[in-house]
Order: C-alpha cells, then sequence, then structure tokens
C-alpha cells in the first residue's frame, strides 16, 4: 500500500486580511501537512487573520513575492522530515 505523499503549502501574504484566512480554511486538511503563510510587511491583519484560520505564520520583512516564498521555504528546510510536495498558492483567492 502507497503512503500519501507529505504536503506543505507555503502561501505569500501582503495585505490580504479580507481573503488569506478563507484560503487557509479551504485547503483540504487531510492532504497537507502544514499551511505557511509568509506576511510579507502587511500593514493589515493579514497575520492574524491567518492565524486564526489555523496557519503557521511567518514573517518577511524584505518586501516581494519572492522574498517570501523563499522565507517559507527556508522554513521548510528546517524540518527533519523533509515534504514530498510543496505547494504555492496566493493569498488573494485567485488560485
Amino acid at each position: 500500500m502507497e503512503s500519501k505523499p507529505i504536503v506543505d503549502v507555503i502561501i505569500p501574504a501582503f495585505n490580504e486580511e479580507n481573503s488569506v484566512g478563507n484560503v487557509v480554511k479551504d485547503i483540504p486538511k487531510e492532504w497537507v501537512r502544514e499551511i505557511i503563510v509568509v506576511n510579507n510587511n502587511s500593514t493589515d491583519d493579514t497575520a492574524v487573520n491567518a492565524k486564526s484560520a489555523g496557519a503557521t505564520v511567518l514573517s518577511e520583512t524584505n518586501m516581494g513575492y519572492g522574498n517570501a516564498c523563499l522565507k517559507g521555504m527556508d522554513h521548510v528546510a528546517q524540518k527533519e522530515n523533509k515534504p514530498d510536495i510543496i505547494v504555492f498558492l496566493d493569498a488573494d483567492y485567485s488560485d
């Protein structure tokens, strides 16, 4: 019997307080080990709403989508048990 792959989700976010919580909540938890929202200098409640929805929230002070993605990747790289799959999603619910 095959085991399910380990999946982590990284969501870079900048000022997405109105959508990030819904994005996190709508990810099927039975398939995902960890949902990581990387708050990229938001001035709204993006981080609070992401955490309330169940995400691990990291902060990246260097602006830019790429910097936020790299911060999430650094977090994943520190894990002893690496994921088989990393999914990147946008925080604005466009994916």
